[in-house]
Order: C-alpha cells, then structure tokens, then sequence
C-alpha cells in the first residue's frame, strides 16, 4: 500500500482581501502520478508554491514523509528531495543543455561551480548529466545552447533541470503548455517511464483534460481556494460539482 508522501493541514494563503488558498486539507500518496486542476485563479499554482517555500502561509502545515517543512526556504526543499518545474519556462538559453542540467548537479555532489571550466574536471558530474539527458531524451543535443530548442525539447530540458537532483517528490506546473499533440506525448510518456523507473512521485497542475486524464493515477480538483473534489479519474469525470464548475465541457 502507498504510503502518505504529502500532508497539507489548515493551509491559508491570502493577497491583501483575497484569499488565495483558503483552509487546505489534502494527503497524497507516494509512487503515484497526481493532477491538480481547476479553472483560473483556482489557487493550483499558489498551492504549489506553499508546499515548495516559494511562498509561506498565513497559517497551516505542510508535511513530507511525516516532517513539518513548512517554512522552508527552496535550497532547503532540494535538499529534502523536493523539486519542481515553472509554469513559465525556467532554463537558461545561453547556456548548453548539458550546462543547464549541471548546473543543480554540481552542489549536490560537493563539488564548486567554475564557469566553462572543462567537463572533464568532474567525471562524475558529467556521467551523471549524461544519464539525466538520456533518460530525457536529449543526450544528442547535450551541446546545443539551450535558447535554440524547440519548445518541446525546452520543456523536456526543464524536467531533466527538474530532475537532476533525484528528487523523491517533483512538481510540474503546467508541463504541456505551448505544446503540440505529439510533444504532449512526449511529455507524458516521459513522466511515466520516470515514475516507475526512477520512482519519483509527481504531482503535476495542467489546464489539458486529455492530459490529465490520460496521465494521472488520482485527481484533486480546486476552485475558489478550495478543494472541490479528489478521486480516481473515473470518480472526477462522474463528479456533478467538478461538472458545473467545468461547464459540462473539458470532463
């Protein structure tokens, strides 16, 4: 049975009047793919933010594996095995794909950022970028400027930056955006085959219905700040609330 990897108590967020997550109760389970929908201004990325200390709550507790790690700061959350991808994306153009995914790589290994010093004075950073760009698909792109992707495979470098510090719990804020069908598939496939290689557990926000269903293993719906709904796919898609506040349409 999975264990509970995520537990989230009593959260608030608010912006001035508006409140942005209002009185969060969740607990997700480990070694599962998890989507977080609802419409615009539903609080999915603010959520996210919460849990992974860009942002700290008015009030509430955020637990993983049982420790409090509520007000962490970033740093802190890679080190606890926590990473996450950005809505907008988050790589640096100018640099190479292999230097895009060294980049996280280098301090975790105890080893001291040199700029464009040669590869060969970290072996075994460069196996390990090497590996990561395998398992993403871009290892023969592992030379070119990051800026010169296509947005598909600048997506896919993003998750291999995601990546790259063998996180336990990975975030992906809407990683299909500015996608073609057949990118979509990438991606999905590509979150797939790490779940059950790599054993990451991934709790992904997406706006494409058809990603969400074809991906997730369970479902938790917001609106308004609020959980409106959590299940299976099936139990989602039968859900009459999620139904109204979808308009009947994307479900």
């Amino acid at each position: 049975m999975n264990k509970t990897i995520l537990s989230i108590e009593g959260l608030r967020r608010s912006f001035g009047d508006f409140v942005a997550i209002d009185g969060i109760d969740l607990n997700l389970k480990s070694d599962i793919i998890t989507s977080i929908i609802g419409p615009n201004g539903a609080g999915k990325t603010t959520l996210i933010n919460l849990i992974t200390g860009s942002l700290h709550p008015d009030r509430g507790k955020v637990f993983f594996n049982g420790k409090d790690i509520t007000r962490l700061h970033t740093d802190k959350m890679v080190k606890k095995r926590i990473t996450r991808s950005f809505q907008v994306m988050n790589i640096f153009p100018r640099l190479t794909v292999f230097q895009n995914v060294e980049l996280p790589i280098l301090p975790l290994l105890g080893k001291s950022l040199k700029w464009f010093s040669g590869i060969d004075d970290h072996p075994d950073v460069t196996e390990e970028v090497n590996k990561i760009l395998e398992e993403v698909r871009l290892l023969d792109k592992r030379d070119v400027f990051a800026g010169e992707l296509a947005h598909g495979d600048q997506r896919l470098l993003e998750m291999g930056i995601a990546i790259a510090p063998r996180p336990e719990l990975c975030f992906l804020d809407e990683p299909s955006s500015g996608m073609n069908p057949a990118e979509c598939t990438r991606v999905m496939e590509l979150i797939e085959r790490l779940a059950a290689e790599e054993k990451i557990t991934f709790i992904v926000v997406e706006h494409d219905m058809n990603v969400v269903f074809s991906l997730s293993d369970w479902i938790v719906v917001m609106n308004r700040g609020k959980i409106l709904a959590e299940g299976e796919p099936e139990q989602i898609k039968e859900n009459k609330e999620v139904r109204e506040v979808y308009l009947g349409e994307e479900v």
